[in-house]
C-alpha cells in the first residue's frame, strides 16, 4: 500500500484548486435511528443508518494573487448562496513543484471524492506580524460521489 502526503492531497473548487492552502479536511456524517425493542434484549441500543451527510474545509494562506481560486472568488460565491462542485484528489501533475498560474488541476487517474457544496462560513484572520490566512467551510448538497478511475 503506497501513501499520498498532504501535499498531494488537494482540495478543487470548480476544476481549479484552491490557492494558498495549507490542509483540507472531509466529514461524512450518517445520521441513525434507534432500532431497539423488546426483542433485542433492552440493554444495547440498536441503531440503522437513515441520512447522509457531509462538509469540507480549507485552511489557506491569504493573497490578492492567489493561485488558482482565491478568497475573492469564494467571498463572492458565498453571498450569492452559489452552488458549486468540489473534487477532493491529488493533483494532475504529481510531479510538478511549482503551481501553474491558474492553478492545479484535478487528476483523472486517482480516486476523487466529488459533490455539490454550498459556503457556509468564510473566515479571514490577519494578526499581528503574523501571516493572514483564511478558511472556508463547506456543506454537501447531495451525494458525495467515490469515482475510481
Amino acid at each position: 500500500m503506497s501513501t499520498i502526503t498532504g501535499t498531494d492531497l488537494m482540495l478543487f473548487y470548480n476544476g481549479k484548486s484552491i490557492g494558498g492552502a495549507t490542509s483540507h479536511d472531509l466529514d461524512i456524517s450518517i445520521e441513525t435511528v434507534e432500532t431497539t425493542s423488546k426483542d433485542t434484549g433492552g440493554k444495547w441500543t440498536t441503531k440503522k443508518g437513515r441520512k447522509i451527510s457531509w462538509t469540507v474545509n480549507t485552511n489557506n494562506l491569504f493573497s490578492f494573487e492567489a493561485t488558482g481560486v482565491g478568497f475573492d472568488t469564494l467571498f463572492d460565491n458565498a453571498i450569492n448562496f452559489a452552488e458549486t462542485e468540489v473534487i477532493l484528489t491529488t493533483k494532475a501533475d504529481i510531479d510538478a513543484v511549482n503551481a501553474p498560474a491558474d492553478g492545479w488541476t484535478p487528476s483523472t487517474t486517482a480516486t476523487q471524492y466529488k459533490g455539490k457544496v454550498v459556503i457556509t462560513k468564510l473566515t479571514l484572520n490577519a494578526p499581528n506580524n503574523e501571516n493572514t490566512t483564511y478558511t472556508a467551510s463547506f456543506e454537501g448538497s447531495g451525494e458525495l460521489q467515490k469515482v475510481t478511475p
